[in-house]
């Protein structure tokens, strides 16, 4: 099913940044800005998390650096995983960094950033990664990880803990394989 969706639209379309990150500005844990362009484009792994979560982000975090790990070197080069902090008072660059480090994340093509608490609050908004009625506070953030194909289209939205590793690297792999936004199929 994620094939038929995700290839039904995949001809023609530009690569941009998705649509969710509009507006939103990101620093990563080297305190650099994430520039939106480094957004397009790439297959994009997200998930939400804090550093002083002493359960399901760090569980979290190690299953993603499993993900990571079974995917082809040359899928792993294309592919970001975005861990974004929704606690952006504590989770300066420093401590993503330690946090990233202490978890085995601390790879290029991995990104652990903040926004102020307006974005923040808005990212987490466009993706519902609070339920509804909740008051966003860090600890009851949802535990998805958002699969957005190089179109910048959310393609896929994975609930449940424990994540299931092999199932979500294998649908990181088929949406990487998916022709590049704007390429043409070859004619006979």
């Amino acid at each position: 099913m994620l094939w038929v969706a995700l290839c039904s639209g995949c001809l023609g379309e530009k690569a941009h940044p998705p649509e969710v990150f509009s507006g939103i500005s990101l620093t990563d844990q080297d305190s650099s800005p994430i520039d939106q362009g480094a957004l397009s484009g790439r297959v994009i792994a997200l998930n939400f998390m804090f550093t002083s979560c002493a359960s399901v982000c760090p569980r979290q975090t190690r299953a993603l650096v499993e993900v990571r790990a079974e995917l082809p070197e040359a899928v792993r080069k294309r592919v970001l995983f975005l861990s974004v902090s929704v606690d952006p008072d504590q989770d300066q660059p420093a401590v993503l960094k330690q946090f990233a480090r202490t978890y085995g994340a601390d790879s290029a093509g991995w990104s652990f950033a903040l926004s102020d608490e307006k974005g923040t609050r808005l990212l987490a908004s466009r993706l519902a990664a609070f339920e509804p009625g909740v008051e966003p506070a860090p600890s009851a953030h949802s535990g998805a990880v958002y699969l957005f194909d190089r179109a910048g289209r959310l393609v896929q939205r994975y609930h449940g803990a424990p994540i299931d590793v092999a199932h979500l690297a294998r649908e990181i792999i088929a949406v990487d394989q998916l022709k590049p936004p704007g390429a043409r199929l070859a004619s006979k």
